[in-house]
């Protein structure tokens, strides 16, 4: 194997180093504000889809203006009852599947920890039921209650 010596004869150094933060993770050009945040994610966005086919996604109550032909959509044109009945809906769902991983570990915990250890072998297996069995089924019908929302018709300003 053949090394590539960057200052004479020294071989350390090859050294593994990060690189700085303005290479190593960096935004993506064009995406503004901060990495990754949960927080965000809590309420879906509106798509608007504009009469010249320009297409965005929007957070609720915000205001879009399209690149391509100017026009301007507000989404506070939405009913707010009407959105907050789909994000309750959505967190149900999510409520949901919380409640069910809570009970399978009060159920699970006290019989590993009083009854005998022999219990943890059931838990890979539990663990497969869930990711095979019962998320699929659970995807579903939170993917239909978001599609089957309601569809509201904005018009630009």
């Amino acid at each position: 194997m053949q090394y590539r010596l960057l200052h004479g004869n020294n071989l350390a150094a090859r050294s593994k180093v990060t690189p700085g933060g303005e290479t190593f993770n960096a935004l993506e050009a064009g995406r503004a504000g901060a990495p990754y945040n949960r927080s965000d994610l809590r309420n879906p966005p509106i798509t608007i889809k504009c009469e010249c086919g320009e297409t965005r996604e929007v957070p609720y109550g915000d205001r879009w203006r399209c690149e391509a032909c100017e026009r301007s959509w507000d989404t506070q044109q939405i009913p707010a009852e009407e959105y907050e009945d789909l994000l309750r809906r959505i967190r149900r769902h999510e409520l949901e599947a919380l409640a069910m991983t809570a009970l399978a570990a009060a159920i699970m915990v006290p019989l590993i920890l009083v009854v005998s250890s022999t219990f943890i072998l059931l838990v890979p297996p539990l663990m497969a039921a869930w990711l095979f069995l019962i998320l699929p089924f659970w995807r579903r019908r939170y993917r239909r209650t978001a599609r089957g929302g309601p569809r509201w018709q904005l018009h630009p300003e």
